[in-house]
């Protein structure tokens, strides 16, 4: 009885160790091929994102750089809009995006590092409507895209009738039906649009910029790239110094 005890016991070990072996070799592959991606992501804003079955656009480039630099595979997350993208980076459901600019609020939640010097601003309006400075900006209805951020003062400025419009496309047609006055985007949007811009007779005025400011990478606090914060920012900003998000084939003449 002793000896049969004996075995039982040795066979129900070998057996739980068996178990054990199976389920590990079942799920590790998993648990290596997830920490392996990187999360980011994108809503449609040409010419920097593109959605559709292989996305494209300067900042679909440059997030699969940022992978190669990470060892990781990119994974894009698709979103109807950007202030969608950012709320799902403050909940740890992607793990970057590209094109964040910095704000208080934002940085409670996403670590930022250089991905590439903003372009002019250009504004975006009827023929009527004169822009010449800052202060013509007063008494325009504003339309700016959800989520997006511009130059501090415009930002922090509570005088100005801001709405919020879903693309500078949307923006375009809501000017065409006067519902607002104007729209301000990048230099590279506006020329990508020039076309539809000069056939609705609409008049685009580049406002020049001196300051050479940056737009970052935002990673998620609770980004799963398993890298430590200061090696996510050290190797972003060494790839940035080098020139590695560059992209020349989708750089446009200015207006």
């Amino acid at each position: 009885m002793l000896e049969n005890a004996t075995s039982f016991n040795y066979t129900q070990t070998m057996n739980l160790k068996q178990l054990f072996v199976a389920f590990t070799f079942l799920f590790a592959p998993y648990g290596v091929a997830k920490n392996g991606y990187m999360l980011a992501c994108i809503d449609e804003y040409p010419p920097y994102q593109y959605l559709g079955s292989t996305p494209h656009g300067v900042h679909i480039t440059a997030l699969k750089k940022l992978a190669q630099i990470f060892n990781k595979q990119i994974q894009f997350i698709e979103s109807p809009n950007f202030a969608r993208c950012v709320r799902m980076l403050k909940n740890g459901e992607v793990d970057v995006i590209a094109g964040l600019n910095k704000s208080k609020e934002r940085e409670e939640f996403a670590y930022f590092a250089p991905y590439r010097v903003e372009e002019d601003h250009v504004v975006i309006s009827n023929k009527a409507s004169e822009i010449i400075d800052y202060k013509s900006l007063q008494g325009k209805v504003i339309g700016v895209s959800r989520g997006t951020t511009y130059f501090r003062k415009f930002n922090d400025d509570n005088t100005l009738n801001k709405v919020a419009i879903n693309s500078i496309t949307v923006g375009i047609e809501l000017i065409l039906k006067k519902r607002i006055d104007v729209i301000i985007t990048s230099s590279m949007a506006a020329n990508l649009l020039i076309d539809d811009i000069n056939k609705a007779h609409l008049k685009a005025t580049v406002i020049n910029r001196n300051d050479n400011k940056v737009s970052y990478f935002g990673f998620s606090k609770l980004n799963k790239l398993n890298l430590l914060p200061c090696e996510i920012i050290e190797r972003t900003t060494q790839a940035f110094e080098n020139g590695s998000f560059n992209d020349e084939e989708n750089t446009l003449e200015p207006l």
